[in-house]
């Protein structure tokens, strides 16, 4: 089980409301992306030949954050399909829930720009995105 990722609001992501811009929230979710694949891929794996590129995101707000508030965001798969994956997003402070999302995410080799059919070996890679709850 890979421990959520954990941030921190910052002072640039809040807006004249005082809260996150809605628009900060898909900042979070890559972040945690990023975490997360940097927890189950190899140091040397090479992104430009085995990448992804993201094709949808979505979001539902459930409540704010604010300036220096500390939140966790959590990941998990939902499918796997030929060329692509979707993962959940849940962002948490304590045990409030801020806001839930969804990605699809396609290979893609970006050394011939062209997608890539999810091998053996990713399946195996994502597969550590199930969730243990």
């Amino acid at each position: 089980m890979i421990n959520p990722h954990v941030n921190k609001v910052r002072f640039s992501d809040c807006d004249i409301m005082g809260h996150v811009n809605n628009a900060v929230y898909f900042s979070y979710f890559e972040d945690a992306r990023i975490y997360y694949f940097n927890q189950i891929i190899q140091k040397n794996w090479d992104w430009k030949e085995q990448g992804i590129i993201l094709k949808k995101n979505e979001i539902t707000y459930h409540s704010p954050l604010f300036l220096n508030d500390v939140f966790e965001t959590k990941i998990q798969l939902e499918s796997i399909g030929n060329k692509s994956f979707s993962i959940n997003y849940k962002l948490t402070k304590n045990t409030l829930l801020v806001a839930t999302g969804c990605s699809i995410l396609i290979r893609y080799n970006y050394n011939t720009n062209t997608t890539v059919n999810i091998d053996n070996e990713w399946k195996n890679i994502l597969q550590q995105l199930k969730s243990d709850e």
